[in-house]
């Protein structure tokens, strides 16, 4: 005669009953790393890059911004690079370049931007000077004796947002 599975007699069986929860927390553990470590697919953007196909900024377009910041006299190169809502403008200007001239050529480049793509997109700038000779001050250090620096007004950076006309420094 076959003798029939008796469950009640299994779970009370003190030690099953203990692996059978830890084997289950184990499980739940398991499951809640996986996602943490290899979460499910998207955009690295999530959902901030929504309508971006709908903007035009072609490549066509792209090169004007940089040829005209190139053009400018006071301009050794420039280059312009997006990452997702942001385009980065980069350009390095001579050594007989104010600080004020710099402003004013990014400034004046957000023009050759459409209406569209200065809406949508936020707009940075770095601005280098390769060759700043700087000016030497005098410092003050916190054990109070002074000595001399060399202060560089370059590299700067500038940010338009997006929702905003003007560009802060």
């Amino acid at each position: 005669m076959k003798k029939k599975f008796d469950f009640k007699k299994l779970l009370k069986n003190k030690t099953f009953v203990l692996f059978g929860i830890i084997f289950i927390i184990f499980l739940v553990i398991l499951i809640l790393l996986w996602r943490v470590f290899f979460p499910g697919g998207g955009s690295n953007y999530g959902n901030r890059l929504d309508g971006i196909e709908k903007i035009s900024f072609t490549e066509k377009a792209q090169k004007s911004v940089t040829s005209s910041i190139k053009e400018h006299e006071k301009v050794n190169s420039s280059k312009l690079v997006i990452h997702g809502k942001i385009i980065n403008i980069i350009f390095d200007v001579k050594e007989d370049t104010t600080l004020d001239e710099a402003k004013a050529i990014a400034t004046v480049s957000l023009e050759k931007f459409s209406k569209k793509v200065k809406k949508f997109y936020d707009i940075e700038f770095m601005i280098t000077k390769k060759k700043e000779k700087g000016e030497e001050v005098e410092i003050t250090k916190d054990d109070g004796t002074t000595a001399k620096e060399i202060k560089k007004q370059f590299p700067i950076m500038g940010y338009k947002k997006a929702s905003r006309d003007s560009i802060v420094w």
